[in-house]
């Protein structure tokens, strides 16, 4: 056998091996009663995750941000509203093409908690956070004396599913109708470290809190719900506009407050050069997450 052909040899064995290692790393059913669907990466049947780097950007020293723990999967569950029978507020909702009433309707219920729960808060909608790659944009964030809350809306409808890890969530219209979305709780953390690094706020003495509002009239198909990451209490949580009132109203009233006046106001008065950004940069973002978060 001359050298070439051992060569040869030598090298198909190894891509055979490398091949092998593959397949057997995509493995395993993350759900239950879901025969041929794959964990996401990072995962095992229990819904933790390995540590991976930040997908919030360069600069935001967040890696164990991911390291989520005490996952909570979402069942498949019915929407709060038929879509065909909305009407007033809900029908409002649905013809919302570029989300911005959603997006109010979301703001409306964390002014109505945070109201009722008579502590020093601050609202902010729209928010422009400069980053390396442009703005970031955060539809809501509140700023309260039990921690940092910010919302990311999603007022669409369909069967919306996807896990913690996938870059991509699919939406299902009806049989032949299909779409993705980005991720919703990896946007929102991108969201997060944007906030963090603007307020000069480390991560690992930060409380705060990620929200994503996903419209009644979908049904959300083994979604994660909830999850925590770092060392001071901080998750997140997925779930129905009708939902949010209530969530944020038992966050206030079961978490102490950490945060006094002084700090909430210069948060405030740091973020109001993002809330006031110029006409031409609000336009140019829409047009970047168009091209990012749909297809």
């Amino acid at each position: 056998m001359n050298s070439t052909l051992l060569a040869v040899i030598l090298v198909a064995i190894f891509l055979l091996l490398v091949l092998t290692r593959r397949k057997s790393g995509h493995r395993g059913d993350l759900r239950q009663g879901r025969p041929g669907r794959h964990a996401p990466r990072g995962f095992g049947r229990r819904g933790s995750a390995r540590s991976r780097k930040s997908p919030a950007g360069n600069g935001f020293d967040g890696a164990g941000y991911w390291n989520a723990r005490d996952v909570q999967f979402r069942q498949e569950d019915r929407p709060p509203v038929d879509a065909r029978k909305a009407r007033g507020l809900e029908a409002a909702l649905a013809d919302d093409v570029h989300g911005k009433f959603g997006e109010a309707a979301t703001s409306a219920l964390v002014a109505r908690a945070a109201f009722g729960d008579k502590r020093k808060h601050y609202i902010l909608q729209n928010v422009f956070i400069p980053t390396h790659a442009g703005y970031t944009e955060i539809d809501t964030v509140l700023l309260h004396v039990t921690g940092i809350y910010v919302f990311e809306t999603k007022n669409i409808s369909g069967e919306i599913e996807g896990d913690l890890e996938m870059e991509r969530w699919n939406q299902e219209l009806g049989p032949r109708v299909h779409h993705t979305l980005y991720n919703p709780i990896r946007q929102n953390t991108g969201h997060m470290g944007a906030l963090l690094r603007q307020l000069r706020v480390r991560l690992e003495s930060a409380s705060i809190y990620s929200f994503v509002v996903f419209s009644d009239r979908c049904t959300l198909r083994n979604v994660p719900a909830s999850g925590k990451f770092g060392n001071n209490g901080n998750g997140w949580q997925v779930l129905h506009l009708c939902e949010l009132r209530e969530s944020l109203e038992h966050a206030f009233s079961s978490r102490p407050q950490v945060y006094d006046s002084r700090t909430l106001e210069s948060w405030w008065q740091a973020l109001q050069p993002c809330v006031n950004v110029p006409e031409s940069v609000q336009q140019n973002h829409v047009k970047s997450v168009q091209k990012l978060h749909t297809t």
